[in-house]
């Protein structure tokens, strides 16, 4: 899809609305990732809207070139106020979906709402978010044992998972793997709650 086509796939999205972007404002290893900020710009420039940048990345996850375990086990957390009203996030990439779903969450624990997601590149199986009612079924039958653990660790259940991490945990082989790779990570120091 070329330019043109993506500029009028985010029109579509902002059809009835005048959101305020927020770009992921992400620090990596050794610097902050500026391209959200300037897609941000971007689409504020060609829409006429506003962009806030305020909301920041709270932690260091270092997910660039990560397993996806390393992604599920050190989620990135946001900080800065929003107020009620709508909101469209940037982001350049979508991995597993969870710097997405956290920055969401981080904007509906304080009264917005988001309008949409738009990111320059991502992987097909990564575009949705909310996790299916099925492979939420298929990862709880699997993994039973998993998600009281799971909750007590990370502080929400399965259900908060996106459709691409339910999917990694529900294509690892057993619950001791899961549980084992998230504490490896731990004892790597990289930020992980486990």
């Amino acid at each position: 899809m070329g330019r043109r086509g993506a500029l009028r796939r985010v029109s579509m999205l902002i059809k009835r609305t005048t959101p305020v972007i927020i770009p992921v404002h992400a620090v990596e290893s050794n610097s902050v990732n500026v391209i959200p900020t300037a897609l941000a710009q971007y689409i504020g420039t060609a829409f006429d809207l506003p962009v806030n940048y305020d909301i920041l990345q709270a932690n260091r996850v270092s997910h660039t070139g990560s397993s996806g375990y390393h992604r599920l086990a050190t989620p990135p957390l946001f900080a800065g106020e929003v107020g009620p009203g709508d909101y469209l996030i940037v982001d350049d990439f979508v991995g597993q979906g969870g710097t997405l779903a956290n920055i969401r969450g981080h904007i509906a624990s304080q009264g917005g709402h988001v309008v949409g997601l738009v990111a320059l590149t991502g992987q097909r199986r990564s575009a949705t978010l909310v996790v299916e009612p099925q492979t939420l079924q298929d990862l709880r039958a699997k993994h039973a044992a998993l998600e009281d653990w799971w909750s007590e660790v990370f502080g929400y259940g399965f259900a908060l998972l996106t459709e691409s991490e339910a999917r990694y945990l529900l294509n690892s082989p057993d619950v001791d793997t899961i549980r084992a790779s998230i504490a490896e990570i731990a004892r790597e120091g990289d930020g992980c709650p486990g």
